[in-house]
């Protein structure tokens, strides 16, 4: 694993050569005084981390894919911020450009929901597992040919130019990170249902949604900020929504309730931070939660008229019956998300049906 001192000569390193180094490519966007956006843009890859400042001191939603890239970012907050007062970490779900920069927050509190630990073994088995480890290894090396193979075509385009050159920095510093391998900071304070974290000026309210996207999805809402951070459950504007292999029928109701309670008039929204895209709206909700209830009524609706698993999917297109949502095309992250969706909420359902009356 990385040391201490690898991470200090590391940051040391992005101070030495900030605007002409990995510090380059990050965007800062305010939201407001209190509250920023970070990311790393890429040609089709963004993150988006969100940080505050509070009166107790500094919070950052989600942590990015590395401590490589995330040493960068956490630099560009710093100075927007002009203070270095972490007070906490939260994790949003444990897919790697969530939680993977944890370790640069050292004595801060890490925080997540009580699946989190669990969702976040397979970090530590990429790493450990040489046939994993080389098998990322290949492909984040593929990618970087890909990307200097096409700097080329597009040198009179400096825009797209730039999106390359991001990109092929970003991997490269990912890269590195797995291959010298680095510590994975799994969370100190733990919550099941809902945890309001009280930072004087500032509340968060963190809210565990149910096991769809992974096992530990989870949303924070700033109720002063009128800002509600999705994770993954509002991915990008027209993704659907997700229905996972781990998911129960408590977890589709959990999805339901939980985007009611968001949605109530008394909630207010004025800003929704996806994982993966530009921010989006209040709007941009209804559509998931209509998504969730309808799925569940058609999926019913179809086993009740003795249709076939393979009837249902043909029935249930995005295009028929989801247009607020994009089919996405094969090679596309996404791409028969509608098919497996159907397939997992069938076996949901049908696994209620086997259950004996009365439990």
């Amino acid at each position: 694993m990385v040391t201490a001192l690898h991470i200090s000569l590391f940051v040391q390193m992005v101070l030495a050569g900030a605007g002409r180094g990995p510090g380059q490519y990050v965007r800062i966007e305010r939201l407001s005084s209190r509250v920023v956006l970070a990311y790393w843009p890429g040609i089709d890859r963004r993150c988006n981390l969100t940080a505050i400042q509070t009166e107790k001191g500094l919070v950052i939603i989600d942590t990015e894919a590395s401590p490589w890239v995330m040493a960068p970012i956490k630099e560009k907050i710093e100075q927007a911020f002009h203070r270095n007062d972490w007070a906490y970490v939260i994790n949003t779900h444990a897919h790697d450009n969530h939680c993977s920069g944890n370790c640069l927050f050292k004595g801060v509190v890490i925080v997540g929901h009580q699946n989190l630990p669990e969702d976040m073994q397979w970090l530590i088995r990429r790493q450990t597992e040489p046939d994993w480890k080389r098998r990322e290894l290949d492909h984040v090396a593929s990618i970087l040919r890909n990307l200097r193979a096409a700097l080329p075509q597009f040198a009179a385009n400096p825009r797209y130019t730039r999106l390359i050159r991001s990109d092929i920095e970003f991997y490269g510093l990912f890269a590195k990170d797995l291959e010298e391998g680095y510590e994975i900071v799994k969370p100190s304070l733990m919550f099941a249902d809902r945890h309001t974290l009280d930072l004087g000026d500032l509340t968060l309210e963190l809210i565990f949604f149910g096991k769809g996207h992974s096992l530990s999805d989870t949303l924070v809402y700033i109720p002063q900020e009128r800002v509600l951070v999705t994770g993954a459950i509002a991915y990008q504007r027209g993704q659907l929504p997700e229905i996972g292999e781990q998911s129960q029928l408590q977890d589709v109701h959990r999805f339901l309730a939980v985007l009611d309670s968001l949605l109530a008039n008394g909630v207010k929204i004025d800003h929704v931070i996806p994982s993966h895209s530009a921010p989006l709206q209040r709007s941009d909700l209804p559509p998931i939660r209509d998504y969730y209830q309808g799925m569940l009524t058609e999926v019913r609706a179809a086993q009740r008229e003795g249709l076939t698993l393979e009837q249902t999917i043909a029935r249930l297109t995005v295009r028929t019956k989801f247009p607020a949502f994009r089919d996405p095309l094969p090679g596309q992250w996404g791409y028969g998300m509608q098919e497996r969706n159907v397939k997992n909420l069938w076996r949901i359902l049908h696994q209620e049906q086997q259950q004996p009356k009365g439990k």
